[in-house]
């Protein structure tokens, strides 16, 4: 909420926290596999971490998507 609404720039916790929950909430719960587990570099937590980002940071909209 924070990152959102007074437009900060998280931190590397902040983002490894929400990949956490996403992690858990679209795979982890299902497979069992907590978030600490799965193997840094490895494309599964690339694209935890990128979720995350896109979450915490949404990319600003452009007025022809305003239209």
């Amino acid at each position: 909420m924070r990152c959102l609404a007074e437009q900060h720039q998280p931190t590397a916790e902040e983002i490894d926290l929400i990949a956490g929950k996403i992690w858990h909430e679209s795979h982890g719960a299902r497979t069992g596999q907590p978030w600490p587990d799965v193997a840094r570099g490895s494309d599964a937590h690339r694209q935890m971490i990128e979720a995350a980002m896109m979450a915490l940071n949404p990319p600003a909209l452009s007025g022809a998507a305003l239209r």
